[in-house]
């Protein structure tokens, strides 16, 4: 048996599980492979289990102002077309 023990921040919890060698190695391999830690690993395979939640998609930046396009009124609408609103861009 093989004990691994990760310390990490104050913000997670540490475990520490005693896993065959053999799993150790095909841990270790895959984390090699992956170019990702076996902590790393070991998170993805409790997510997949479904003991820990996926985690939530990046928000793009339209996701962010979404409640606020379109709810404002007056202005041109041609701001990006009319050679007359474009003639000092850039100046």
């Amino acid at each position: 048996m093989v004990t691994l023990r990760y310390i990490t921040s104050m913000q997670k919890a540490a475990l520490s599980l005693r896993i065959s060698k053999e799993e150790s190695k095909a841990l270790c391999e895959l984390a090699l492979k992956e170019g990702v830690s076996q902590s790393s690993i070991v998170r993805r395979a409790l997510r997949a289990y479904g003991v820990t939640p996926e985690h939530l998609p990046a928000k793009s930046g339209y996701d962010m102002i979404r409640d606020v396009v379109g709810q404002y009124r007056g202005g041109s609408k041609d701001l990006s077309t009319n050679p007359r609103h474009l003639a000092d861009y850039g100046k």
